[in-house]
């Protein structure tokens, strides 16, 4: 309904989202690889486009920055020129950075190789994973309580690039209890049963099989019982689990849903996670009925895999796409 779909894209325009957790840089290197080099068994790569994205938490909140949110990043990045690029990005699309600090650590960084026929070749990660940054995570502690009072939801990224240690994570959540703030979370294995009392975990299946320690059938029945023993583990309101080609489930208040994948040619699905948890937190802010919040979940996922590297769901081109879910 074209009247509901307005109310729900005028209400969260005036929603403030904090975005805390690992911030990277995507490059893109794309051209014709059609010649063979003389020095070794390799194609060679003419490059015709570069491309820089940000990526990991700051995909989210440029998203969520797209979508009309008012939107706080916190999290690292170096000294260096990666770092630069980042910033300029931030900027330029009016994305807060006062919670971006610089650290001795080089930029996350991961550049992919794209031939001509769109198909990725390779990527080179750059990293320096460090999780005893004390001064600086105290720093950045102090910075989100300064602002706190600002936000009406949270989400964690969680990459596994050094931000989100123990103590750090303990902090975030006593700051989201004390001030009654929802607290939404993209985990990664090595954390995922510290992110206790929130209201969303957003687990993909590889992650959700490794907590469980077994594989998990992609039936409705093993699909609810595996999801409420994840839940009852970290006391979680809500759990999401995306399940790539097979679409994506939601359990909570002994509710289950399930929304199924949509058949269609996908071309990338780098950060369609980003764009899960994005639309996810904005429904559950809203308070959405869990099989709307569900289908625009999962149909925001599946557009953001239409296009090569992390892409940007608009307010507008949202509000046509929707047509068909509410």
């Amino acid at each position: 309904m074209k009247k509901e779909i307005d109310i729900f894209l005028k209400s969260i325009s005036k929603k403030t989202a904090f975005v805390i957790g690992d911030i990277m840089l995507d490059s893109y290197f794309s051209g014709d690889t059609s010649r063979q080099s003389p020095e070794a068994p390799v194609k060679i790569m003419d490059v015709k486009e570069k491309k820089n994205k940000i990526g990991g938490a700051g995909n989210v909140a440029y998203n969520l920055q797209k979508l009309g949110v008012n939107t706080f990043l916190f999290g690292f990045i170096g000294d260096d020129q990666n770092g630069k690029k980042i910033i300029s990005i931030l900027k330029k699309n009016k994305i807060k950075t006062n919670g971006v600090l610089k650290t001795k650590n080089t930029t996350t960084s991961k550049t992919r190789i794209i031939n001509n026929e769109k198909k990725q070749l390779l990527r080179i990660d750059e990293e320096n994973i460090n999780y005893k940054q004390l001064k600086e995570k105290q720093q950045l502690i102090k910075l989100i309580k300064e602002k706190i009072h600002l936000a009406d939801f949270i989400i964690i990224q969680d990459y596994n690039k050094g931000l989100m240690s123990e103590k750090f994570i303990k902090q975030i959540l006593l700051i989201g209890k004390k001030h009654e703030i929802p607290i939404m979370v993209d985990p990664k294995e090595r954390n995922f049963l510290k992110y206790k009392d929130i209201k969303l975990i957003k687990p993909n299946l590889m992650e959700a099989e490794k907590i469980l320690n077994k594989k998990i059938k992609i039936t409705n029945s093993n699909l609810k019982k595996d999801l409420k023993k994840i839940a009852k583990k970290i006391k979680c309101e809500f759990i999401m689990l995306t399940l790539g080609k097979y679409g994506l489930c939601i359990y909570g208040n002994n509710y289950f849903h399930r929304e199924q994948g949509i058949k269609r040619k996908i071309k990338d699905v780098t950060g369609a996670g980003d764009t899960v948890i994005c639309l996810a937190s904005l429904g559950f802010c809203e308070n959405l009925a869990i099989n709307k919040i569900a289908k625009i979940s999962n149909y925001t996922g599946f557009l953001s895999c239409q296009n090569i590297g992390t892409n940007t769901i608009y307010n507008d081109n949202l509000k046509k796409k929707l047509k068909d879910v509410f």
